[in-house]
């Protein structure tokens, strides 16, 4: 993150404690995408702690923690974010508007896996921020149609703490272009991360929602 390594594998310990949190309490088999955001994002912290480690000794982080850490920052997401909330909306009237927010995710995700593929990625520390860049000037245009695929279908959702997860990525990613564009994907992953906590309160209301609903499903049954 923006920080140091201690701030990334700090977030990276509280997020694997959401995510454990999370999936203890068995979300159920529509939420379970969902459900591994905080976990996934732990990973994410961890890799980029690692990356900041390589840069402190005065080493270049090896390509594979740049690569692993790019994969899930522009690859995944994109199309992760709009298929796990399609899995939490069965009515019909939000999902024509959700798939093709997919599609344009899927789009994204596979442009950027491409330039991922075919150009080097270099990491700098600029003014406390890590700076992830590539020579093709392609990638920043794509930032508009990124943004859309990934905060979209959350505040297309029917859930309240998705929406507020929606809402709160969006106005991260605001702040992190106005304020830290020079380390945008770093900023904005981060914040984003600490944000999945949301998805903790929204698993937990889902349970309790069903629990309630089986509970007088027995009592009309009586």
């Amino acid at each position: 993150m923006c920080f140091s390594a201690t701030a990334s594998f700090t977030a990276a310990a509280v997020l694997a404690g959401v995510g454990a949190a999370t999936l203890v309490q068995k979300p159920k088999p529509k939420d379970l995408a969902f459900a591994a955001i905080p976990a996934i994002f732990a990973v994410h912290q961890a890799i980029e702690g690692a990356v900041w480690l390589s840069l402190n000794g005065g080493n270049a982080p090896p390509n594979a923690l740049v690569v692993a850490y790019l994969l899930i920052a522009q690859v995944l997401w994109p199309a992760y974010i709009p298929l796990s909330v399609i899995a939490m909306e069965p009515k019909r009237r939000r999902r024509p508007a959700l798939w093709i927010l997919l599609a344009a995710g899927l789009f994204v995700s596979g442009a950027l896996a491409i330039i991922l593929a075919q150009h080097h990625y270099t990491v700098t520390a600029v003014s406390d921020g890590l700076r992830y860049a590539t020579d093709l000037e392609f990638e920043r245009r794509l930032l508009e149609l990124y943004l859309l695929a990934v905060v979209a279908p959350l505040l297309l959702s029917r859930h309240r703490y998705v929406v507020a997860f929606g809402a709160v990525t969006l106005v991260g990613a605001i702040v992190t272009v106005m304020a830290f564009y020079f380390a945008a994907a770093s900023v904005w992953c981060f914040f984003s991360g600490l944000a999945s906590v949301l998805v903790y309160l929204h698993v937990r209301r889902s349970r309790r929602n069903n629990g309630v609903c089986e509970a007088s499903t027995k009592i009309e049954a009586a």
